[in-house]
């Protein structure tokens, strides 16, 4: 008698089981879409002084500095920074250098996951902003 119990409730567990590990794989509420500039993290942690920011180097007359653009990837390649994405008052890091390099300077559209403990996107998709 036991046993068909037993039987009986093991396609319930299973159709359970199968029902949990679909919702974790297709919810989409982790995906996040943010619009912003993408620059160096030099720059990004200082917006809000004069001090090592695109405006000051390129003031400064800095080599390889003439534009937001040309400041990013010099201060990324030449002095060790990262990309990163600035939106709004929040700085991102980036998971994919390299498309972000081509991104550089650039409004962007960033859509991806974001892990909250490093404030790292996990880039899925990068488009220049209109």
């Amino acid at each position: 008698m036991q046993l068909k119990k037993l039987l009986a409730t093991v396609p319930l567990v299973g159709m359970l089981v199968l029902l949990a590990a679909s919702y974790s794989f297709s919810k989409d509420s982790d995906t996040l879409t943010l619009h912003g500039e993408i620059t160096d993290s030099q720059c990004a942690f200082n917006v809000h002084s004069d001090a090592r920011s695109h405006e000051w180097m390129i003031k400064k007359g800095i080599e390889g500095a003439n534009d937001a653009r040309s400041c990013t990837i010099h201060c990324a390649k030449d002095l060790g920074g990262k990309y990163v994405l600035v939106s709004k008052e929040d700085v991102y890091r980036l998971d994919d250098q390299v498309n972000a390099e081509k991104f550089a300077g650039i409004k962007v559209k960033a859509v991806g996951t974001l892990d909250a403990k490093t404030k790292t996107l996990h880039v899925a998709k990068i488009e220049a902003d209109k």
